[in-house]
């Protein structure tokens, strides 16, 4: 079958459409984790997380290389505070290239994967455009694809919201197309232009390496509430 990165006739991977890097403390101590779906009447459990055959094992290689490095950063050496007492957080640092890229390419694995939990995420003609720049190692400039983002956090302590994985949400900023993905105790808002207005968006990452992050309550974002008022009125249910 033809890999979805290269192009080639090779043997697919299961591959991963949010990376096992995203997850952190999602996991169990049996190493399975919950996810939270707008469309799913029950919440599974999953051993490898959201999959589906994408991708041929060279290009698995390819992406793991962002991965492994959001994975080191964010979890490993705790980039990410367990608190955000300030409403802007400033996280800096960042290599722009490797922390870009892992997020461009899970705009770009939503957009094609065929799963449910994805069906909402649209990329049309920046499909191919997002799949070049990935295969080249291209990050783009700042203002090509920007990613900025929200630390999720509980309003009575402002600890950070660690355990949310929230499928693909359509959110458009300043007419601007885009999407939030939730995880690694954050709200990503992934923007789908290639042209963003810097002056509008003032907080996407830059190639400093910076990224200013604005906290925002759980029970401020709408997403979070809508599943809760869901999951609350059926009934909570689980898997296995």
């Amino acid at each position: 079958m033809k890999c979805k990165l290269c192009h080639l006739d090779k043997k697919l991977c299961q591959s991963h459409i949010v990376p096992e890097s995203a997850y952190g403390s999602l996991y169990d101590d049996k190493h399975q984790f919950y996810e939270v779906s707008n469309i799913q009447k029950k919440l599974p459990k999953l051993q490898k997380g959201l999959r589906e055959p994408l991708l041929c094992k060279c290009c698995e290689k390819h992406l793991n290389k962002y991965e492994s490095y959001f994975a080191d950063i964010w979890f490993k050496n705790k980039l990410l505070p367990t608190h955000a007492s300030k409403e802007i957080s400033i996280i800096g640092g960042l290599d722009y290239q490797r922390f870009k890229l892992f997020h461009m390419s899970i705009l770009w694995r939503a957009g094609i994967a065929s799963r449910e939990e994805f069906v909402n995420v649209k990329l049309s003609n920046h499909e191919e455009r997002l799949r070049q720049l990935i295969l080249d190692d291209d990050s783009g400039n700042p203002n090509q694809y920007s990613v900025f983002g929200y630390i999720l956090v509980f309003p009575n302590n402002y600890q950070v919201c660690h355990s949310l994985l929230i499928q693909p949400v359509e959110a458009d900023l300043f007419n601007v197309p885009g999407f939030h993905v939730t995880f690694g105790g954050c709200v990503w808002h992934y923007l789908l232009s290639n042209d963003v207005d810097l002056n509008q968006f003032p907080f996407i990452l830059k190639d400093d390496g910076i990224l200013h992050m604005l906290r925002i309550d759980v029970d401020q974002y709408d997403p979070v509430m809508d599943l809760m008022r869901e999951r609350n009125e059926r009934g909570w249910k689980r898997q296995g």
